[in-house]
This record gives structure tokens, sequence and C-alpha cells, in this order.
């Protein structure tokens, strides 16, 4: 009897955990103007005149201020694509900067769910002409962050991320291997039989 006891307990917080119901925390709007503000700060940073950053004294340093307020691979591409380390100095590449919503314009915001929003807006320019900005924010650990960030095309119907990534490449390339090592051990079963 006493060797069940903690069998049944177990089995007892199971079936309680599974028939409790679970209530989605409302964590609000994301801050949008604040997370925007914050993420053009990066890329308007006070630089020498050769691009050296004078705020950060590493990349290590930027790094940490980046993922402070997005999701670290989004973080990571923009340190990868707009800064660079020489000689134990951080530089800002002399290039044009990200996909930027434009706070003083109206834009739209749109819940997908309680941990995810997106922010659009509709923009005209020279350098892209007239294009979406899509901006999707997400609730992790207890904080709203960037998750992506995107520039549609309106003429022509297309996405074109502004993080983009090799992912159907690497998906792809796996299912390929999958698929040939089936064959090989299928083939080595026949060759044994």
């Amino acid at each position: 009897m006493i060797k069940k006891f903690p069998v049944v307990v177990v089995a007892c917080l199971v079936f309680v955990g599974m028939s409790a119901p679970v209530f989605a925390q409302s964590h609000g709007e994301p801050p949008v103007k604040k997370l925007e503000q914050q993420f053009n700060d990066f890329f308007t940073l006070e630089t020498t005149d050769d691009g050296e950053v004078k705020k950060y004294d590493s990349m290590d340093r930027l790094e940490e201020e980046m993922k402070s307020i997005m999701v670290w691979p989004l973080a990571d591409r923009y340190l990868e694509t707009y800064f660079y380390e020489e000689n134990g100095k951080l530089y800002l590449k002399a290039m044009d900067g990200p996909v930027k919503l434009d706070l003083d314009k109206e834009y739209h915001m749109e819940k997908v769910d309680e941990n995810h929003y997106t922010v659009t807006q509709d923009r005209e320019g020279a350098q892209y002409g007239k294009h979406t900005v899509k901006i999707n924010y997400s609730y992790e650990a207890g904080k709203w962050v960037l998750e992506d960030r995107s520039r549609m095309e309106r003429e022509k119907g297309g996405e074109m991320p502004d993080t983009s990534t090799s992912l159907p490449v690497k998906t792809a390339s796996g299912l390929l291997l999958t698929v040939v090592g089936a064959l090989l051990l299928a083939g080595r079963k026949r060759l044994k039989v």
C-alpha cells in the first residue's frame, strides 16, 4: 500500500494538471514608440569621422543592449550587417540603415495572439517607392521585444525580409539527407536478406 501511494499522488497531480484550465495573461500592447526609438538609436549612434562608435567600446556591449529589446537572431543579424570590430574598436558601416517605422505617421497594430502583435505602416520614398513596413513584436521573458522587421513592395506584392535567413535551404538539405539515409538503410536490409 505504501509503495503505491507515490504512484497515486503523481497520477492525481498529472490528472489535475491536465484538466485545470489555463488562463492566458494579458500583457497589454507592446510599447511600440519606446521600442522603435531604442531601435532607431542603434543606427544613429554618434561616430568619429572614420565611423568609430563613441558610445560603445565593444561589439559585446552593443550586442547586450540590442538583445535587451529584440530576439537574439534579429540582433545578431543587425550586428553582422551594420557593425564591425577592428583593432579593439567598434565601427558602424557606412550604408543605408534598416527598415524603420515613422513614429510621426499613422500605423496599424494587429493582435496576433496574447504574445504577438504586428505593426504595419504604408510608406513611400525615393529609395524604395511605395512599400509597407511590417514589424512583429513578441512577449518573451516578461517583456515585449522586436521579433522581425520587413519591407513589402505594394505594387509587386512581394515581401522582402530585412533579416532573411537560409532556413528553406537548410530544411531542403535536411529532408534530402533523411531520404538518402532511409534509402541506404532499405538497401542495406535487402542485401542481408
